[in-house]
């Protein structure tokens, strides 16, 4: 899985939210998709990005997975996170139906999956410790 961030316009981070239609089981998600063969968990996150949103950047491991089952196969969930630039915009692929930027706290209210609201929470620490988050250093160089 891969949470989308930007910044908004007051610099705090906003969610991507992809919505799937009913016949792919509906509710909202981040990024998710499959490996291919010979594809490592992180170059699968950058190319289902891509796929899904249009969108590209630099991934950050967030050092989280989880496994689940659906029809009697077992996955392994690897979660990443992109930066994506201020004001970026999606291209959605037929895959979803909608895409929403919201307030990390709208994204958590929405989510049905623990483990994604899990994934969300690290996504939004690792967000908040980006080099450019920090504050510019204080003028002076500190105390006189």
């Amino acid at each position: 899985m891969v949470w989308v961030l930007r910044p908004g316009g007051d610099g705090r981070a906003e969610v991507l939210l992809l919505q799937r239609p009913g016949q792919r089981g509906g509710g909202v998600h981040p990024v998710t998709g499959k490996a291919e063969p010979g594809e490592s968990a992180q170059q699968a996150a950058a190319r289902e990005a891509l796929e899904e949103t249009g969108l590209a950047g630099p991934l950050a491991d967030l050092r989280f997975q989880h496994e689940f089952s659906r029809a009697g196969r077992r996955f392994v969930e690897h979660a990443f996170l992109l930066s994506a630039a201020p004001g970026a915009e999606v291209t959605l692929s037929g895959e979803h139906v909608a895409a929403d930027w919201v307030a990390p706290a709208e994204a958590v209210r929405r989510l049905r999956w623990a483990a994604h609201k899990a994934a969300l929470a690290l996504a939004l620490a690792a967000w908040d410790l980006r080099p450019e988050a920090s504050p510019p250093p204080s003028a002076g160089g500190g105390a006189p």
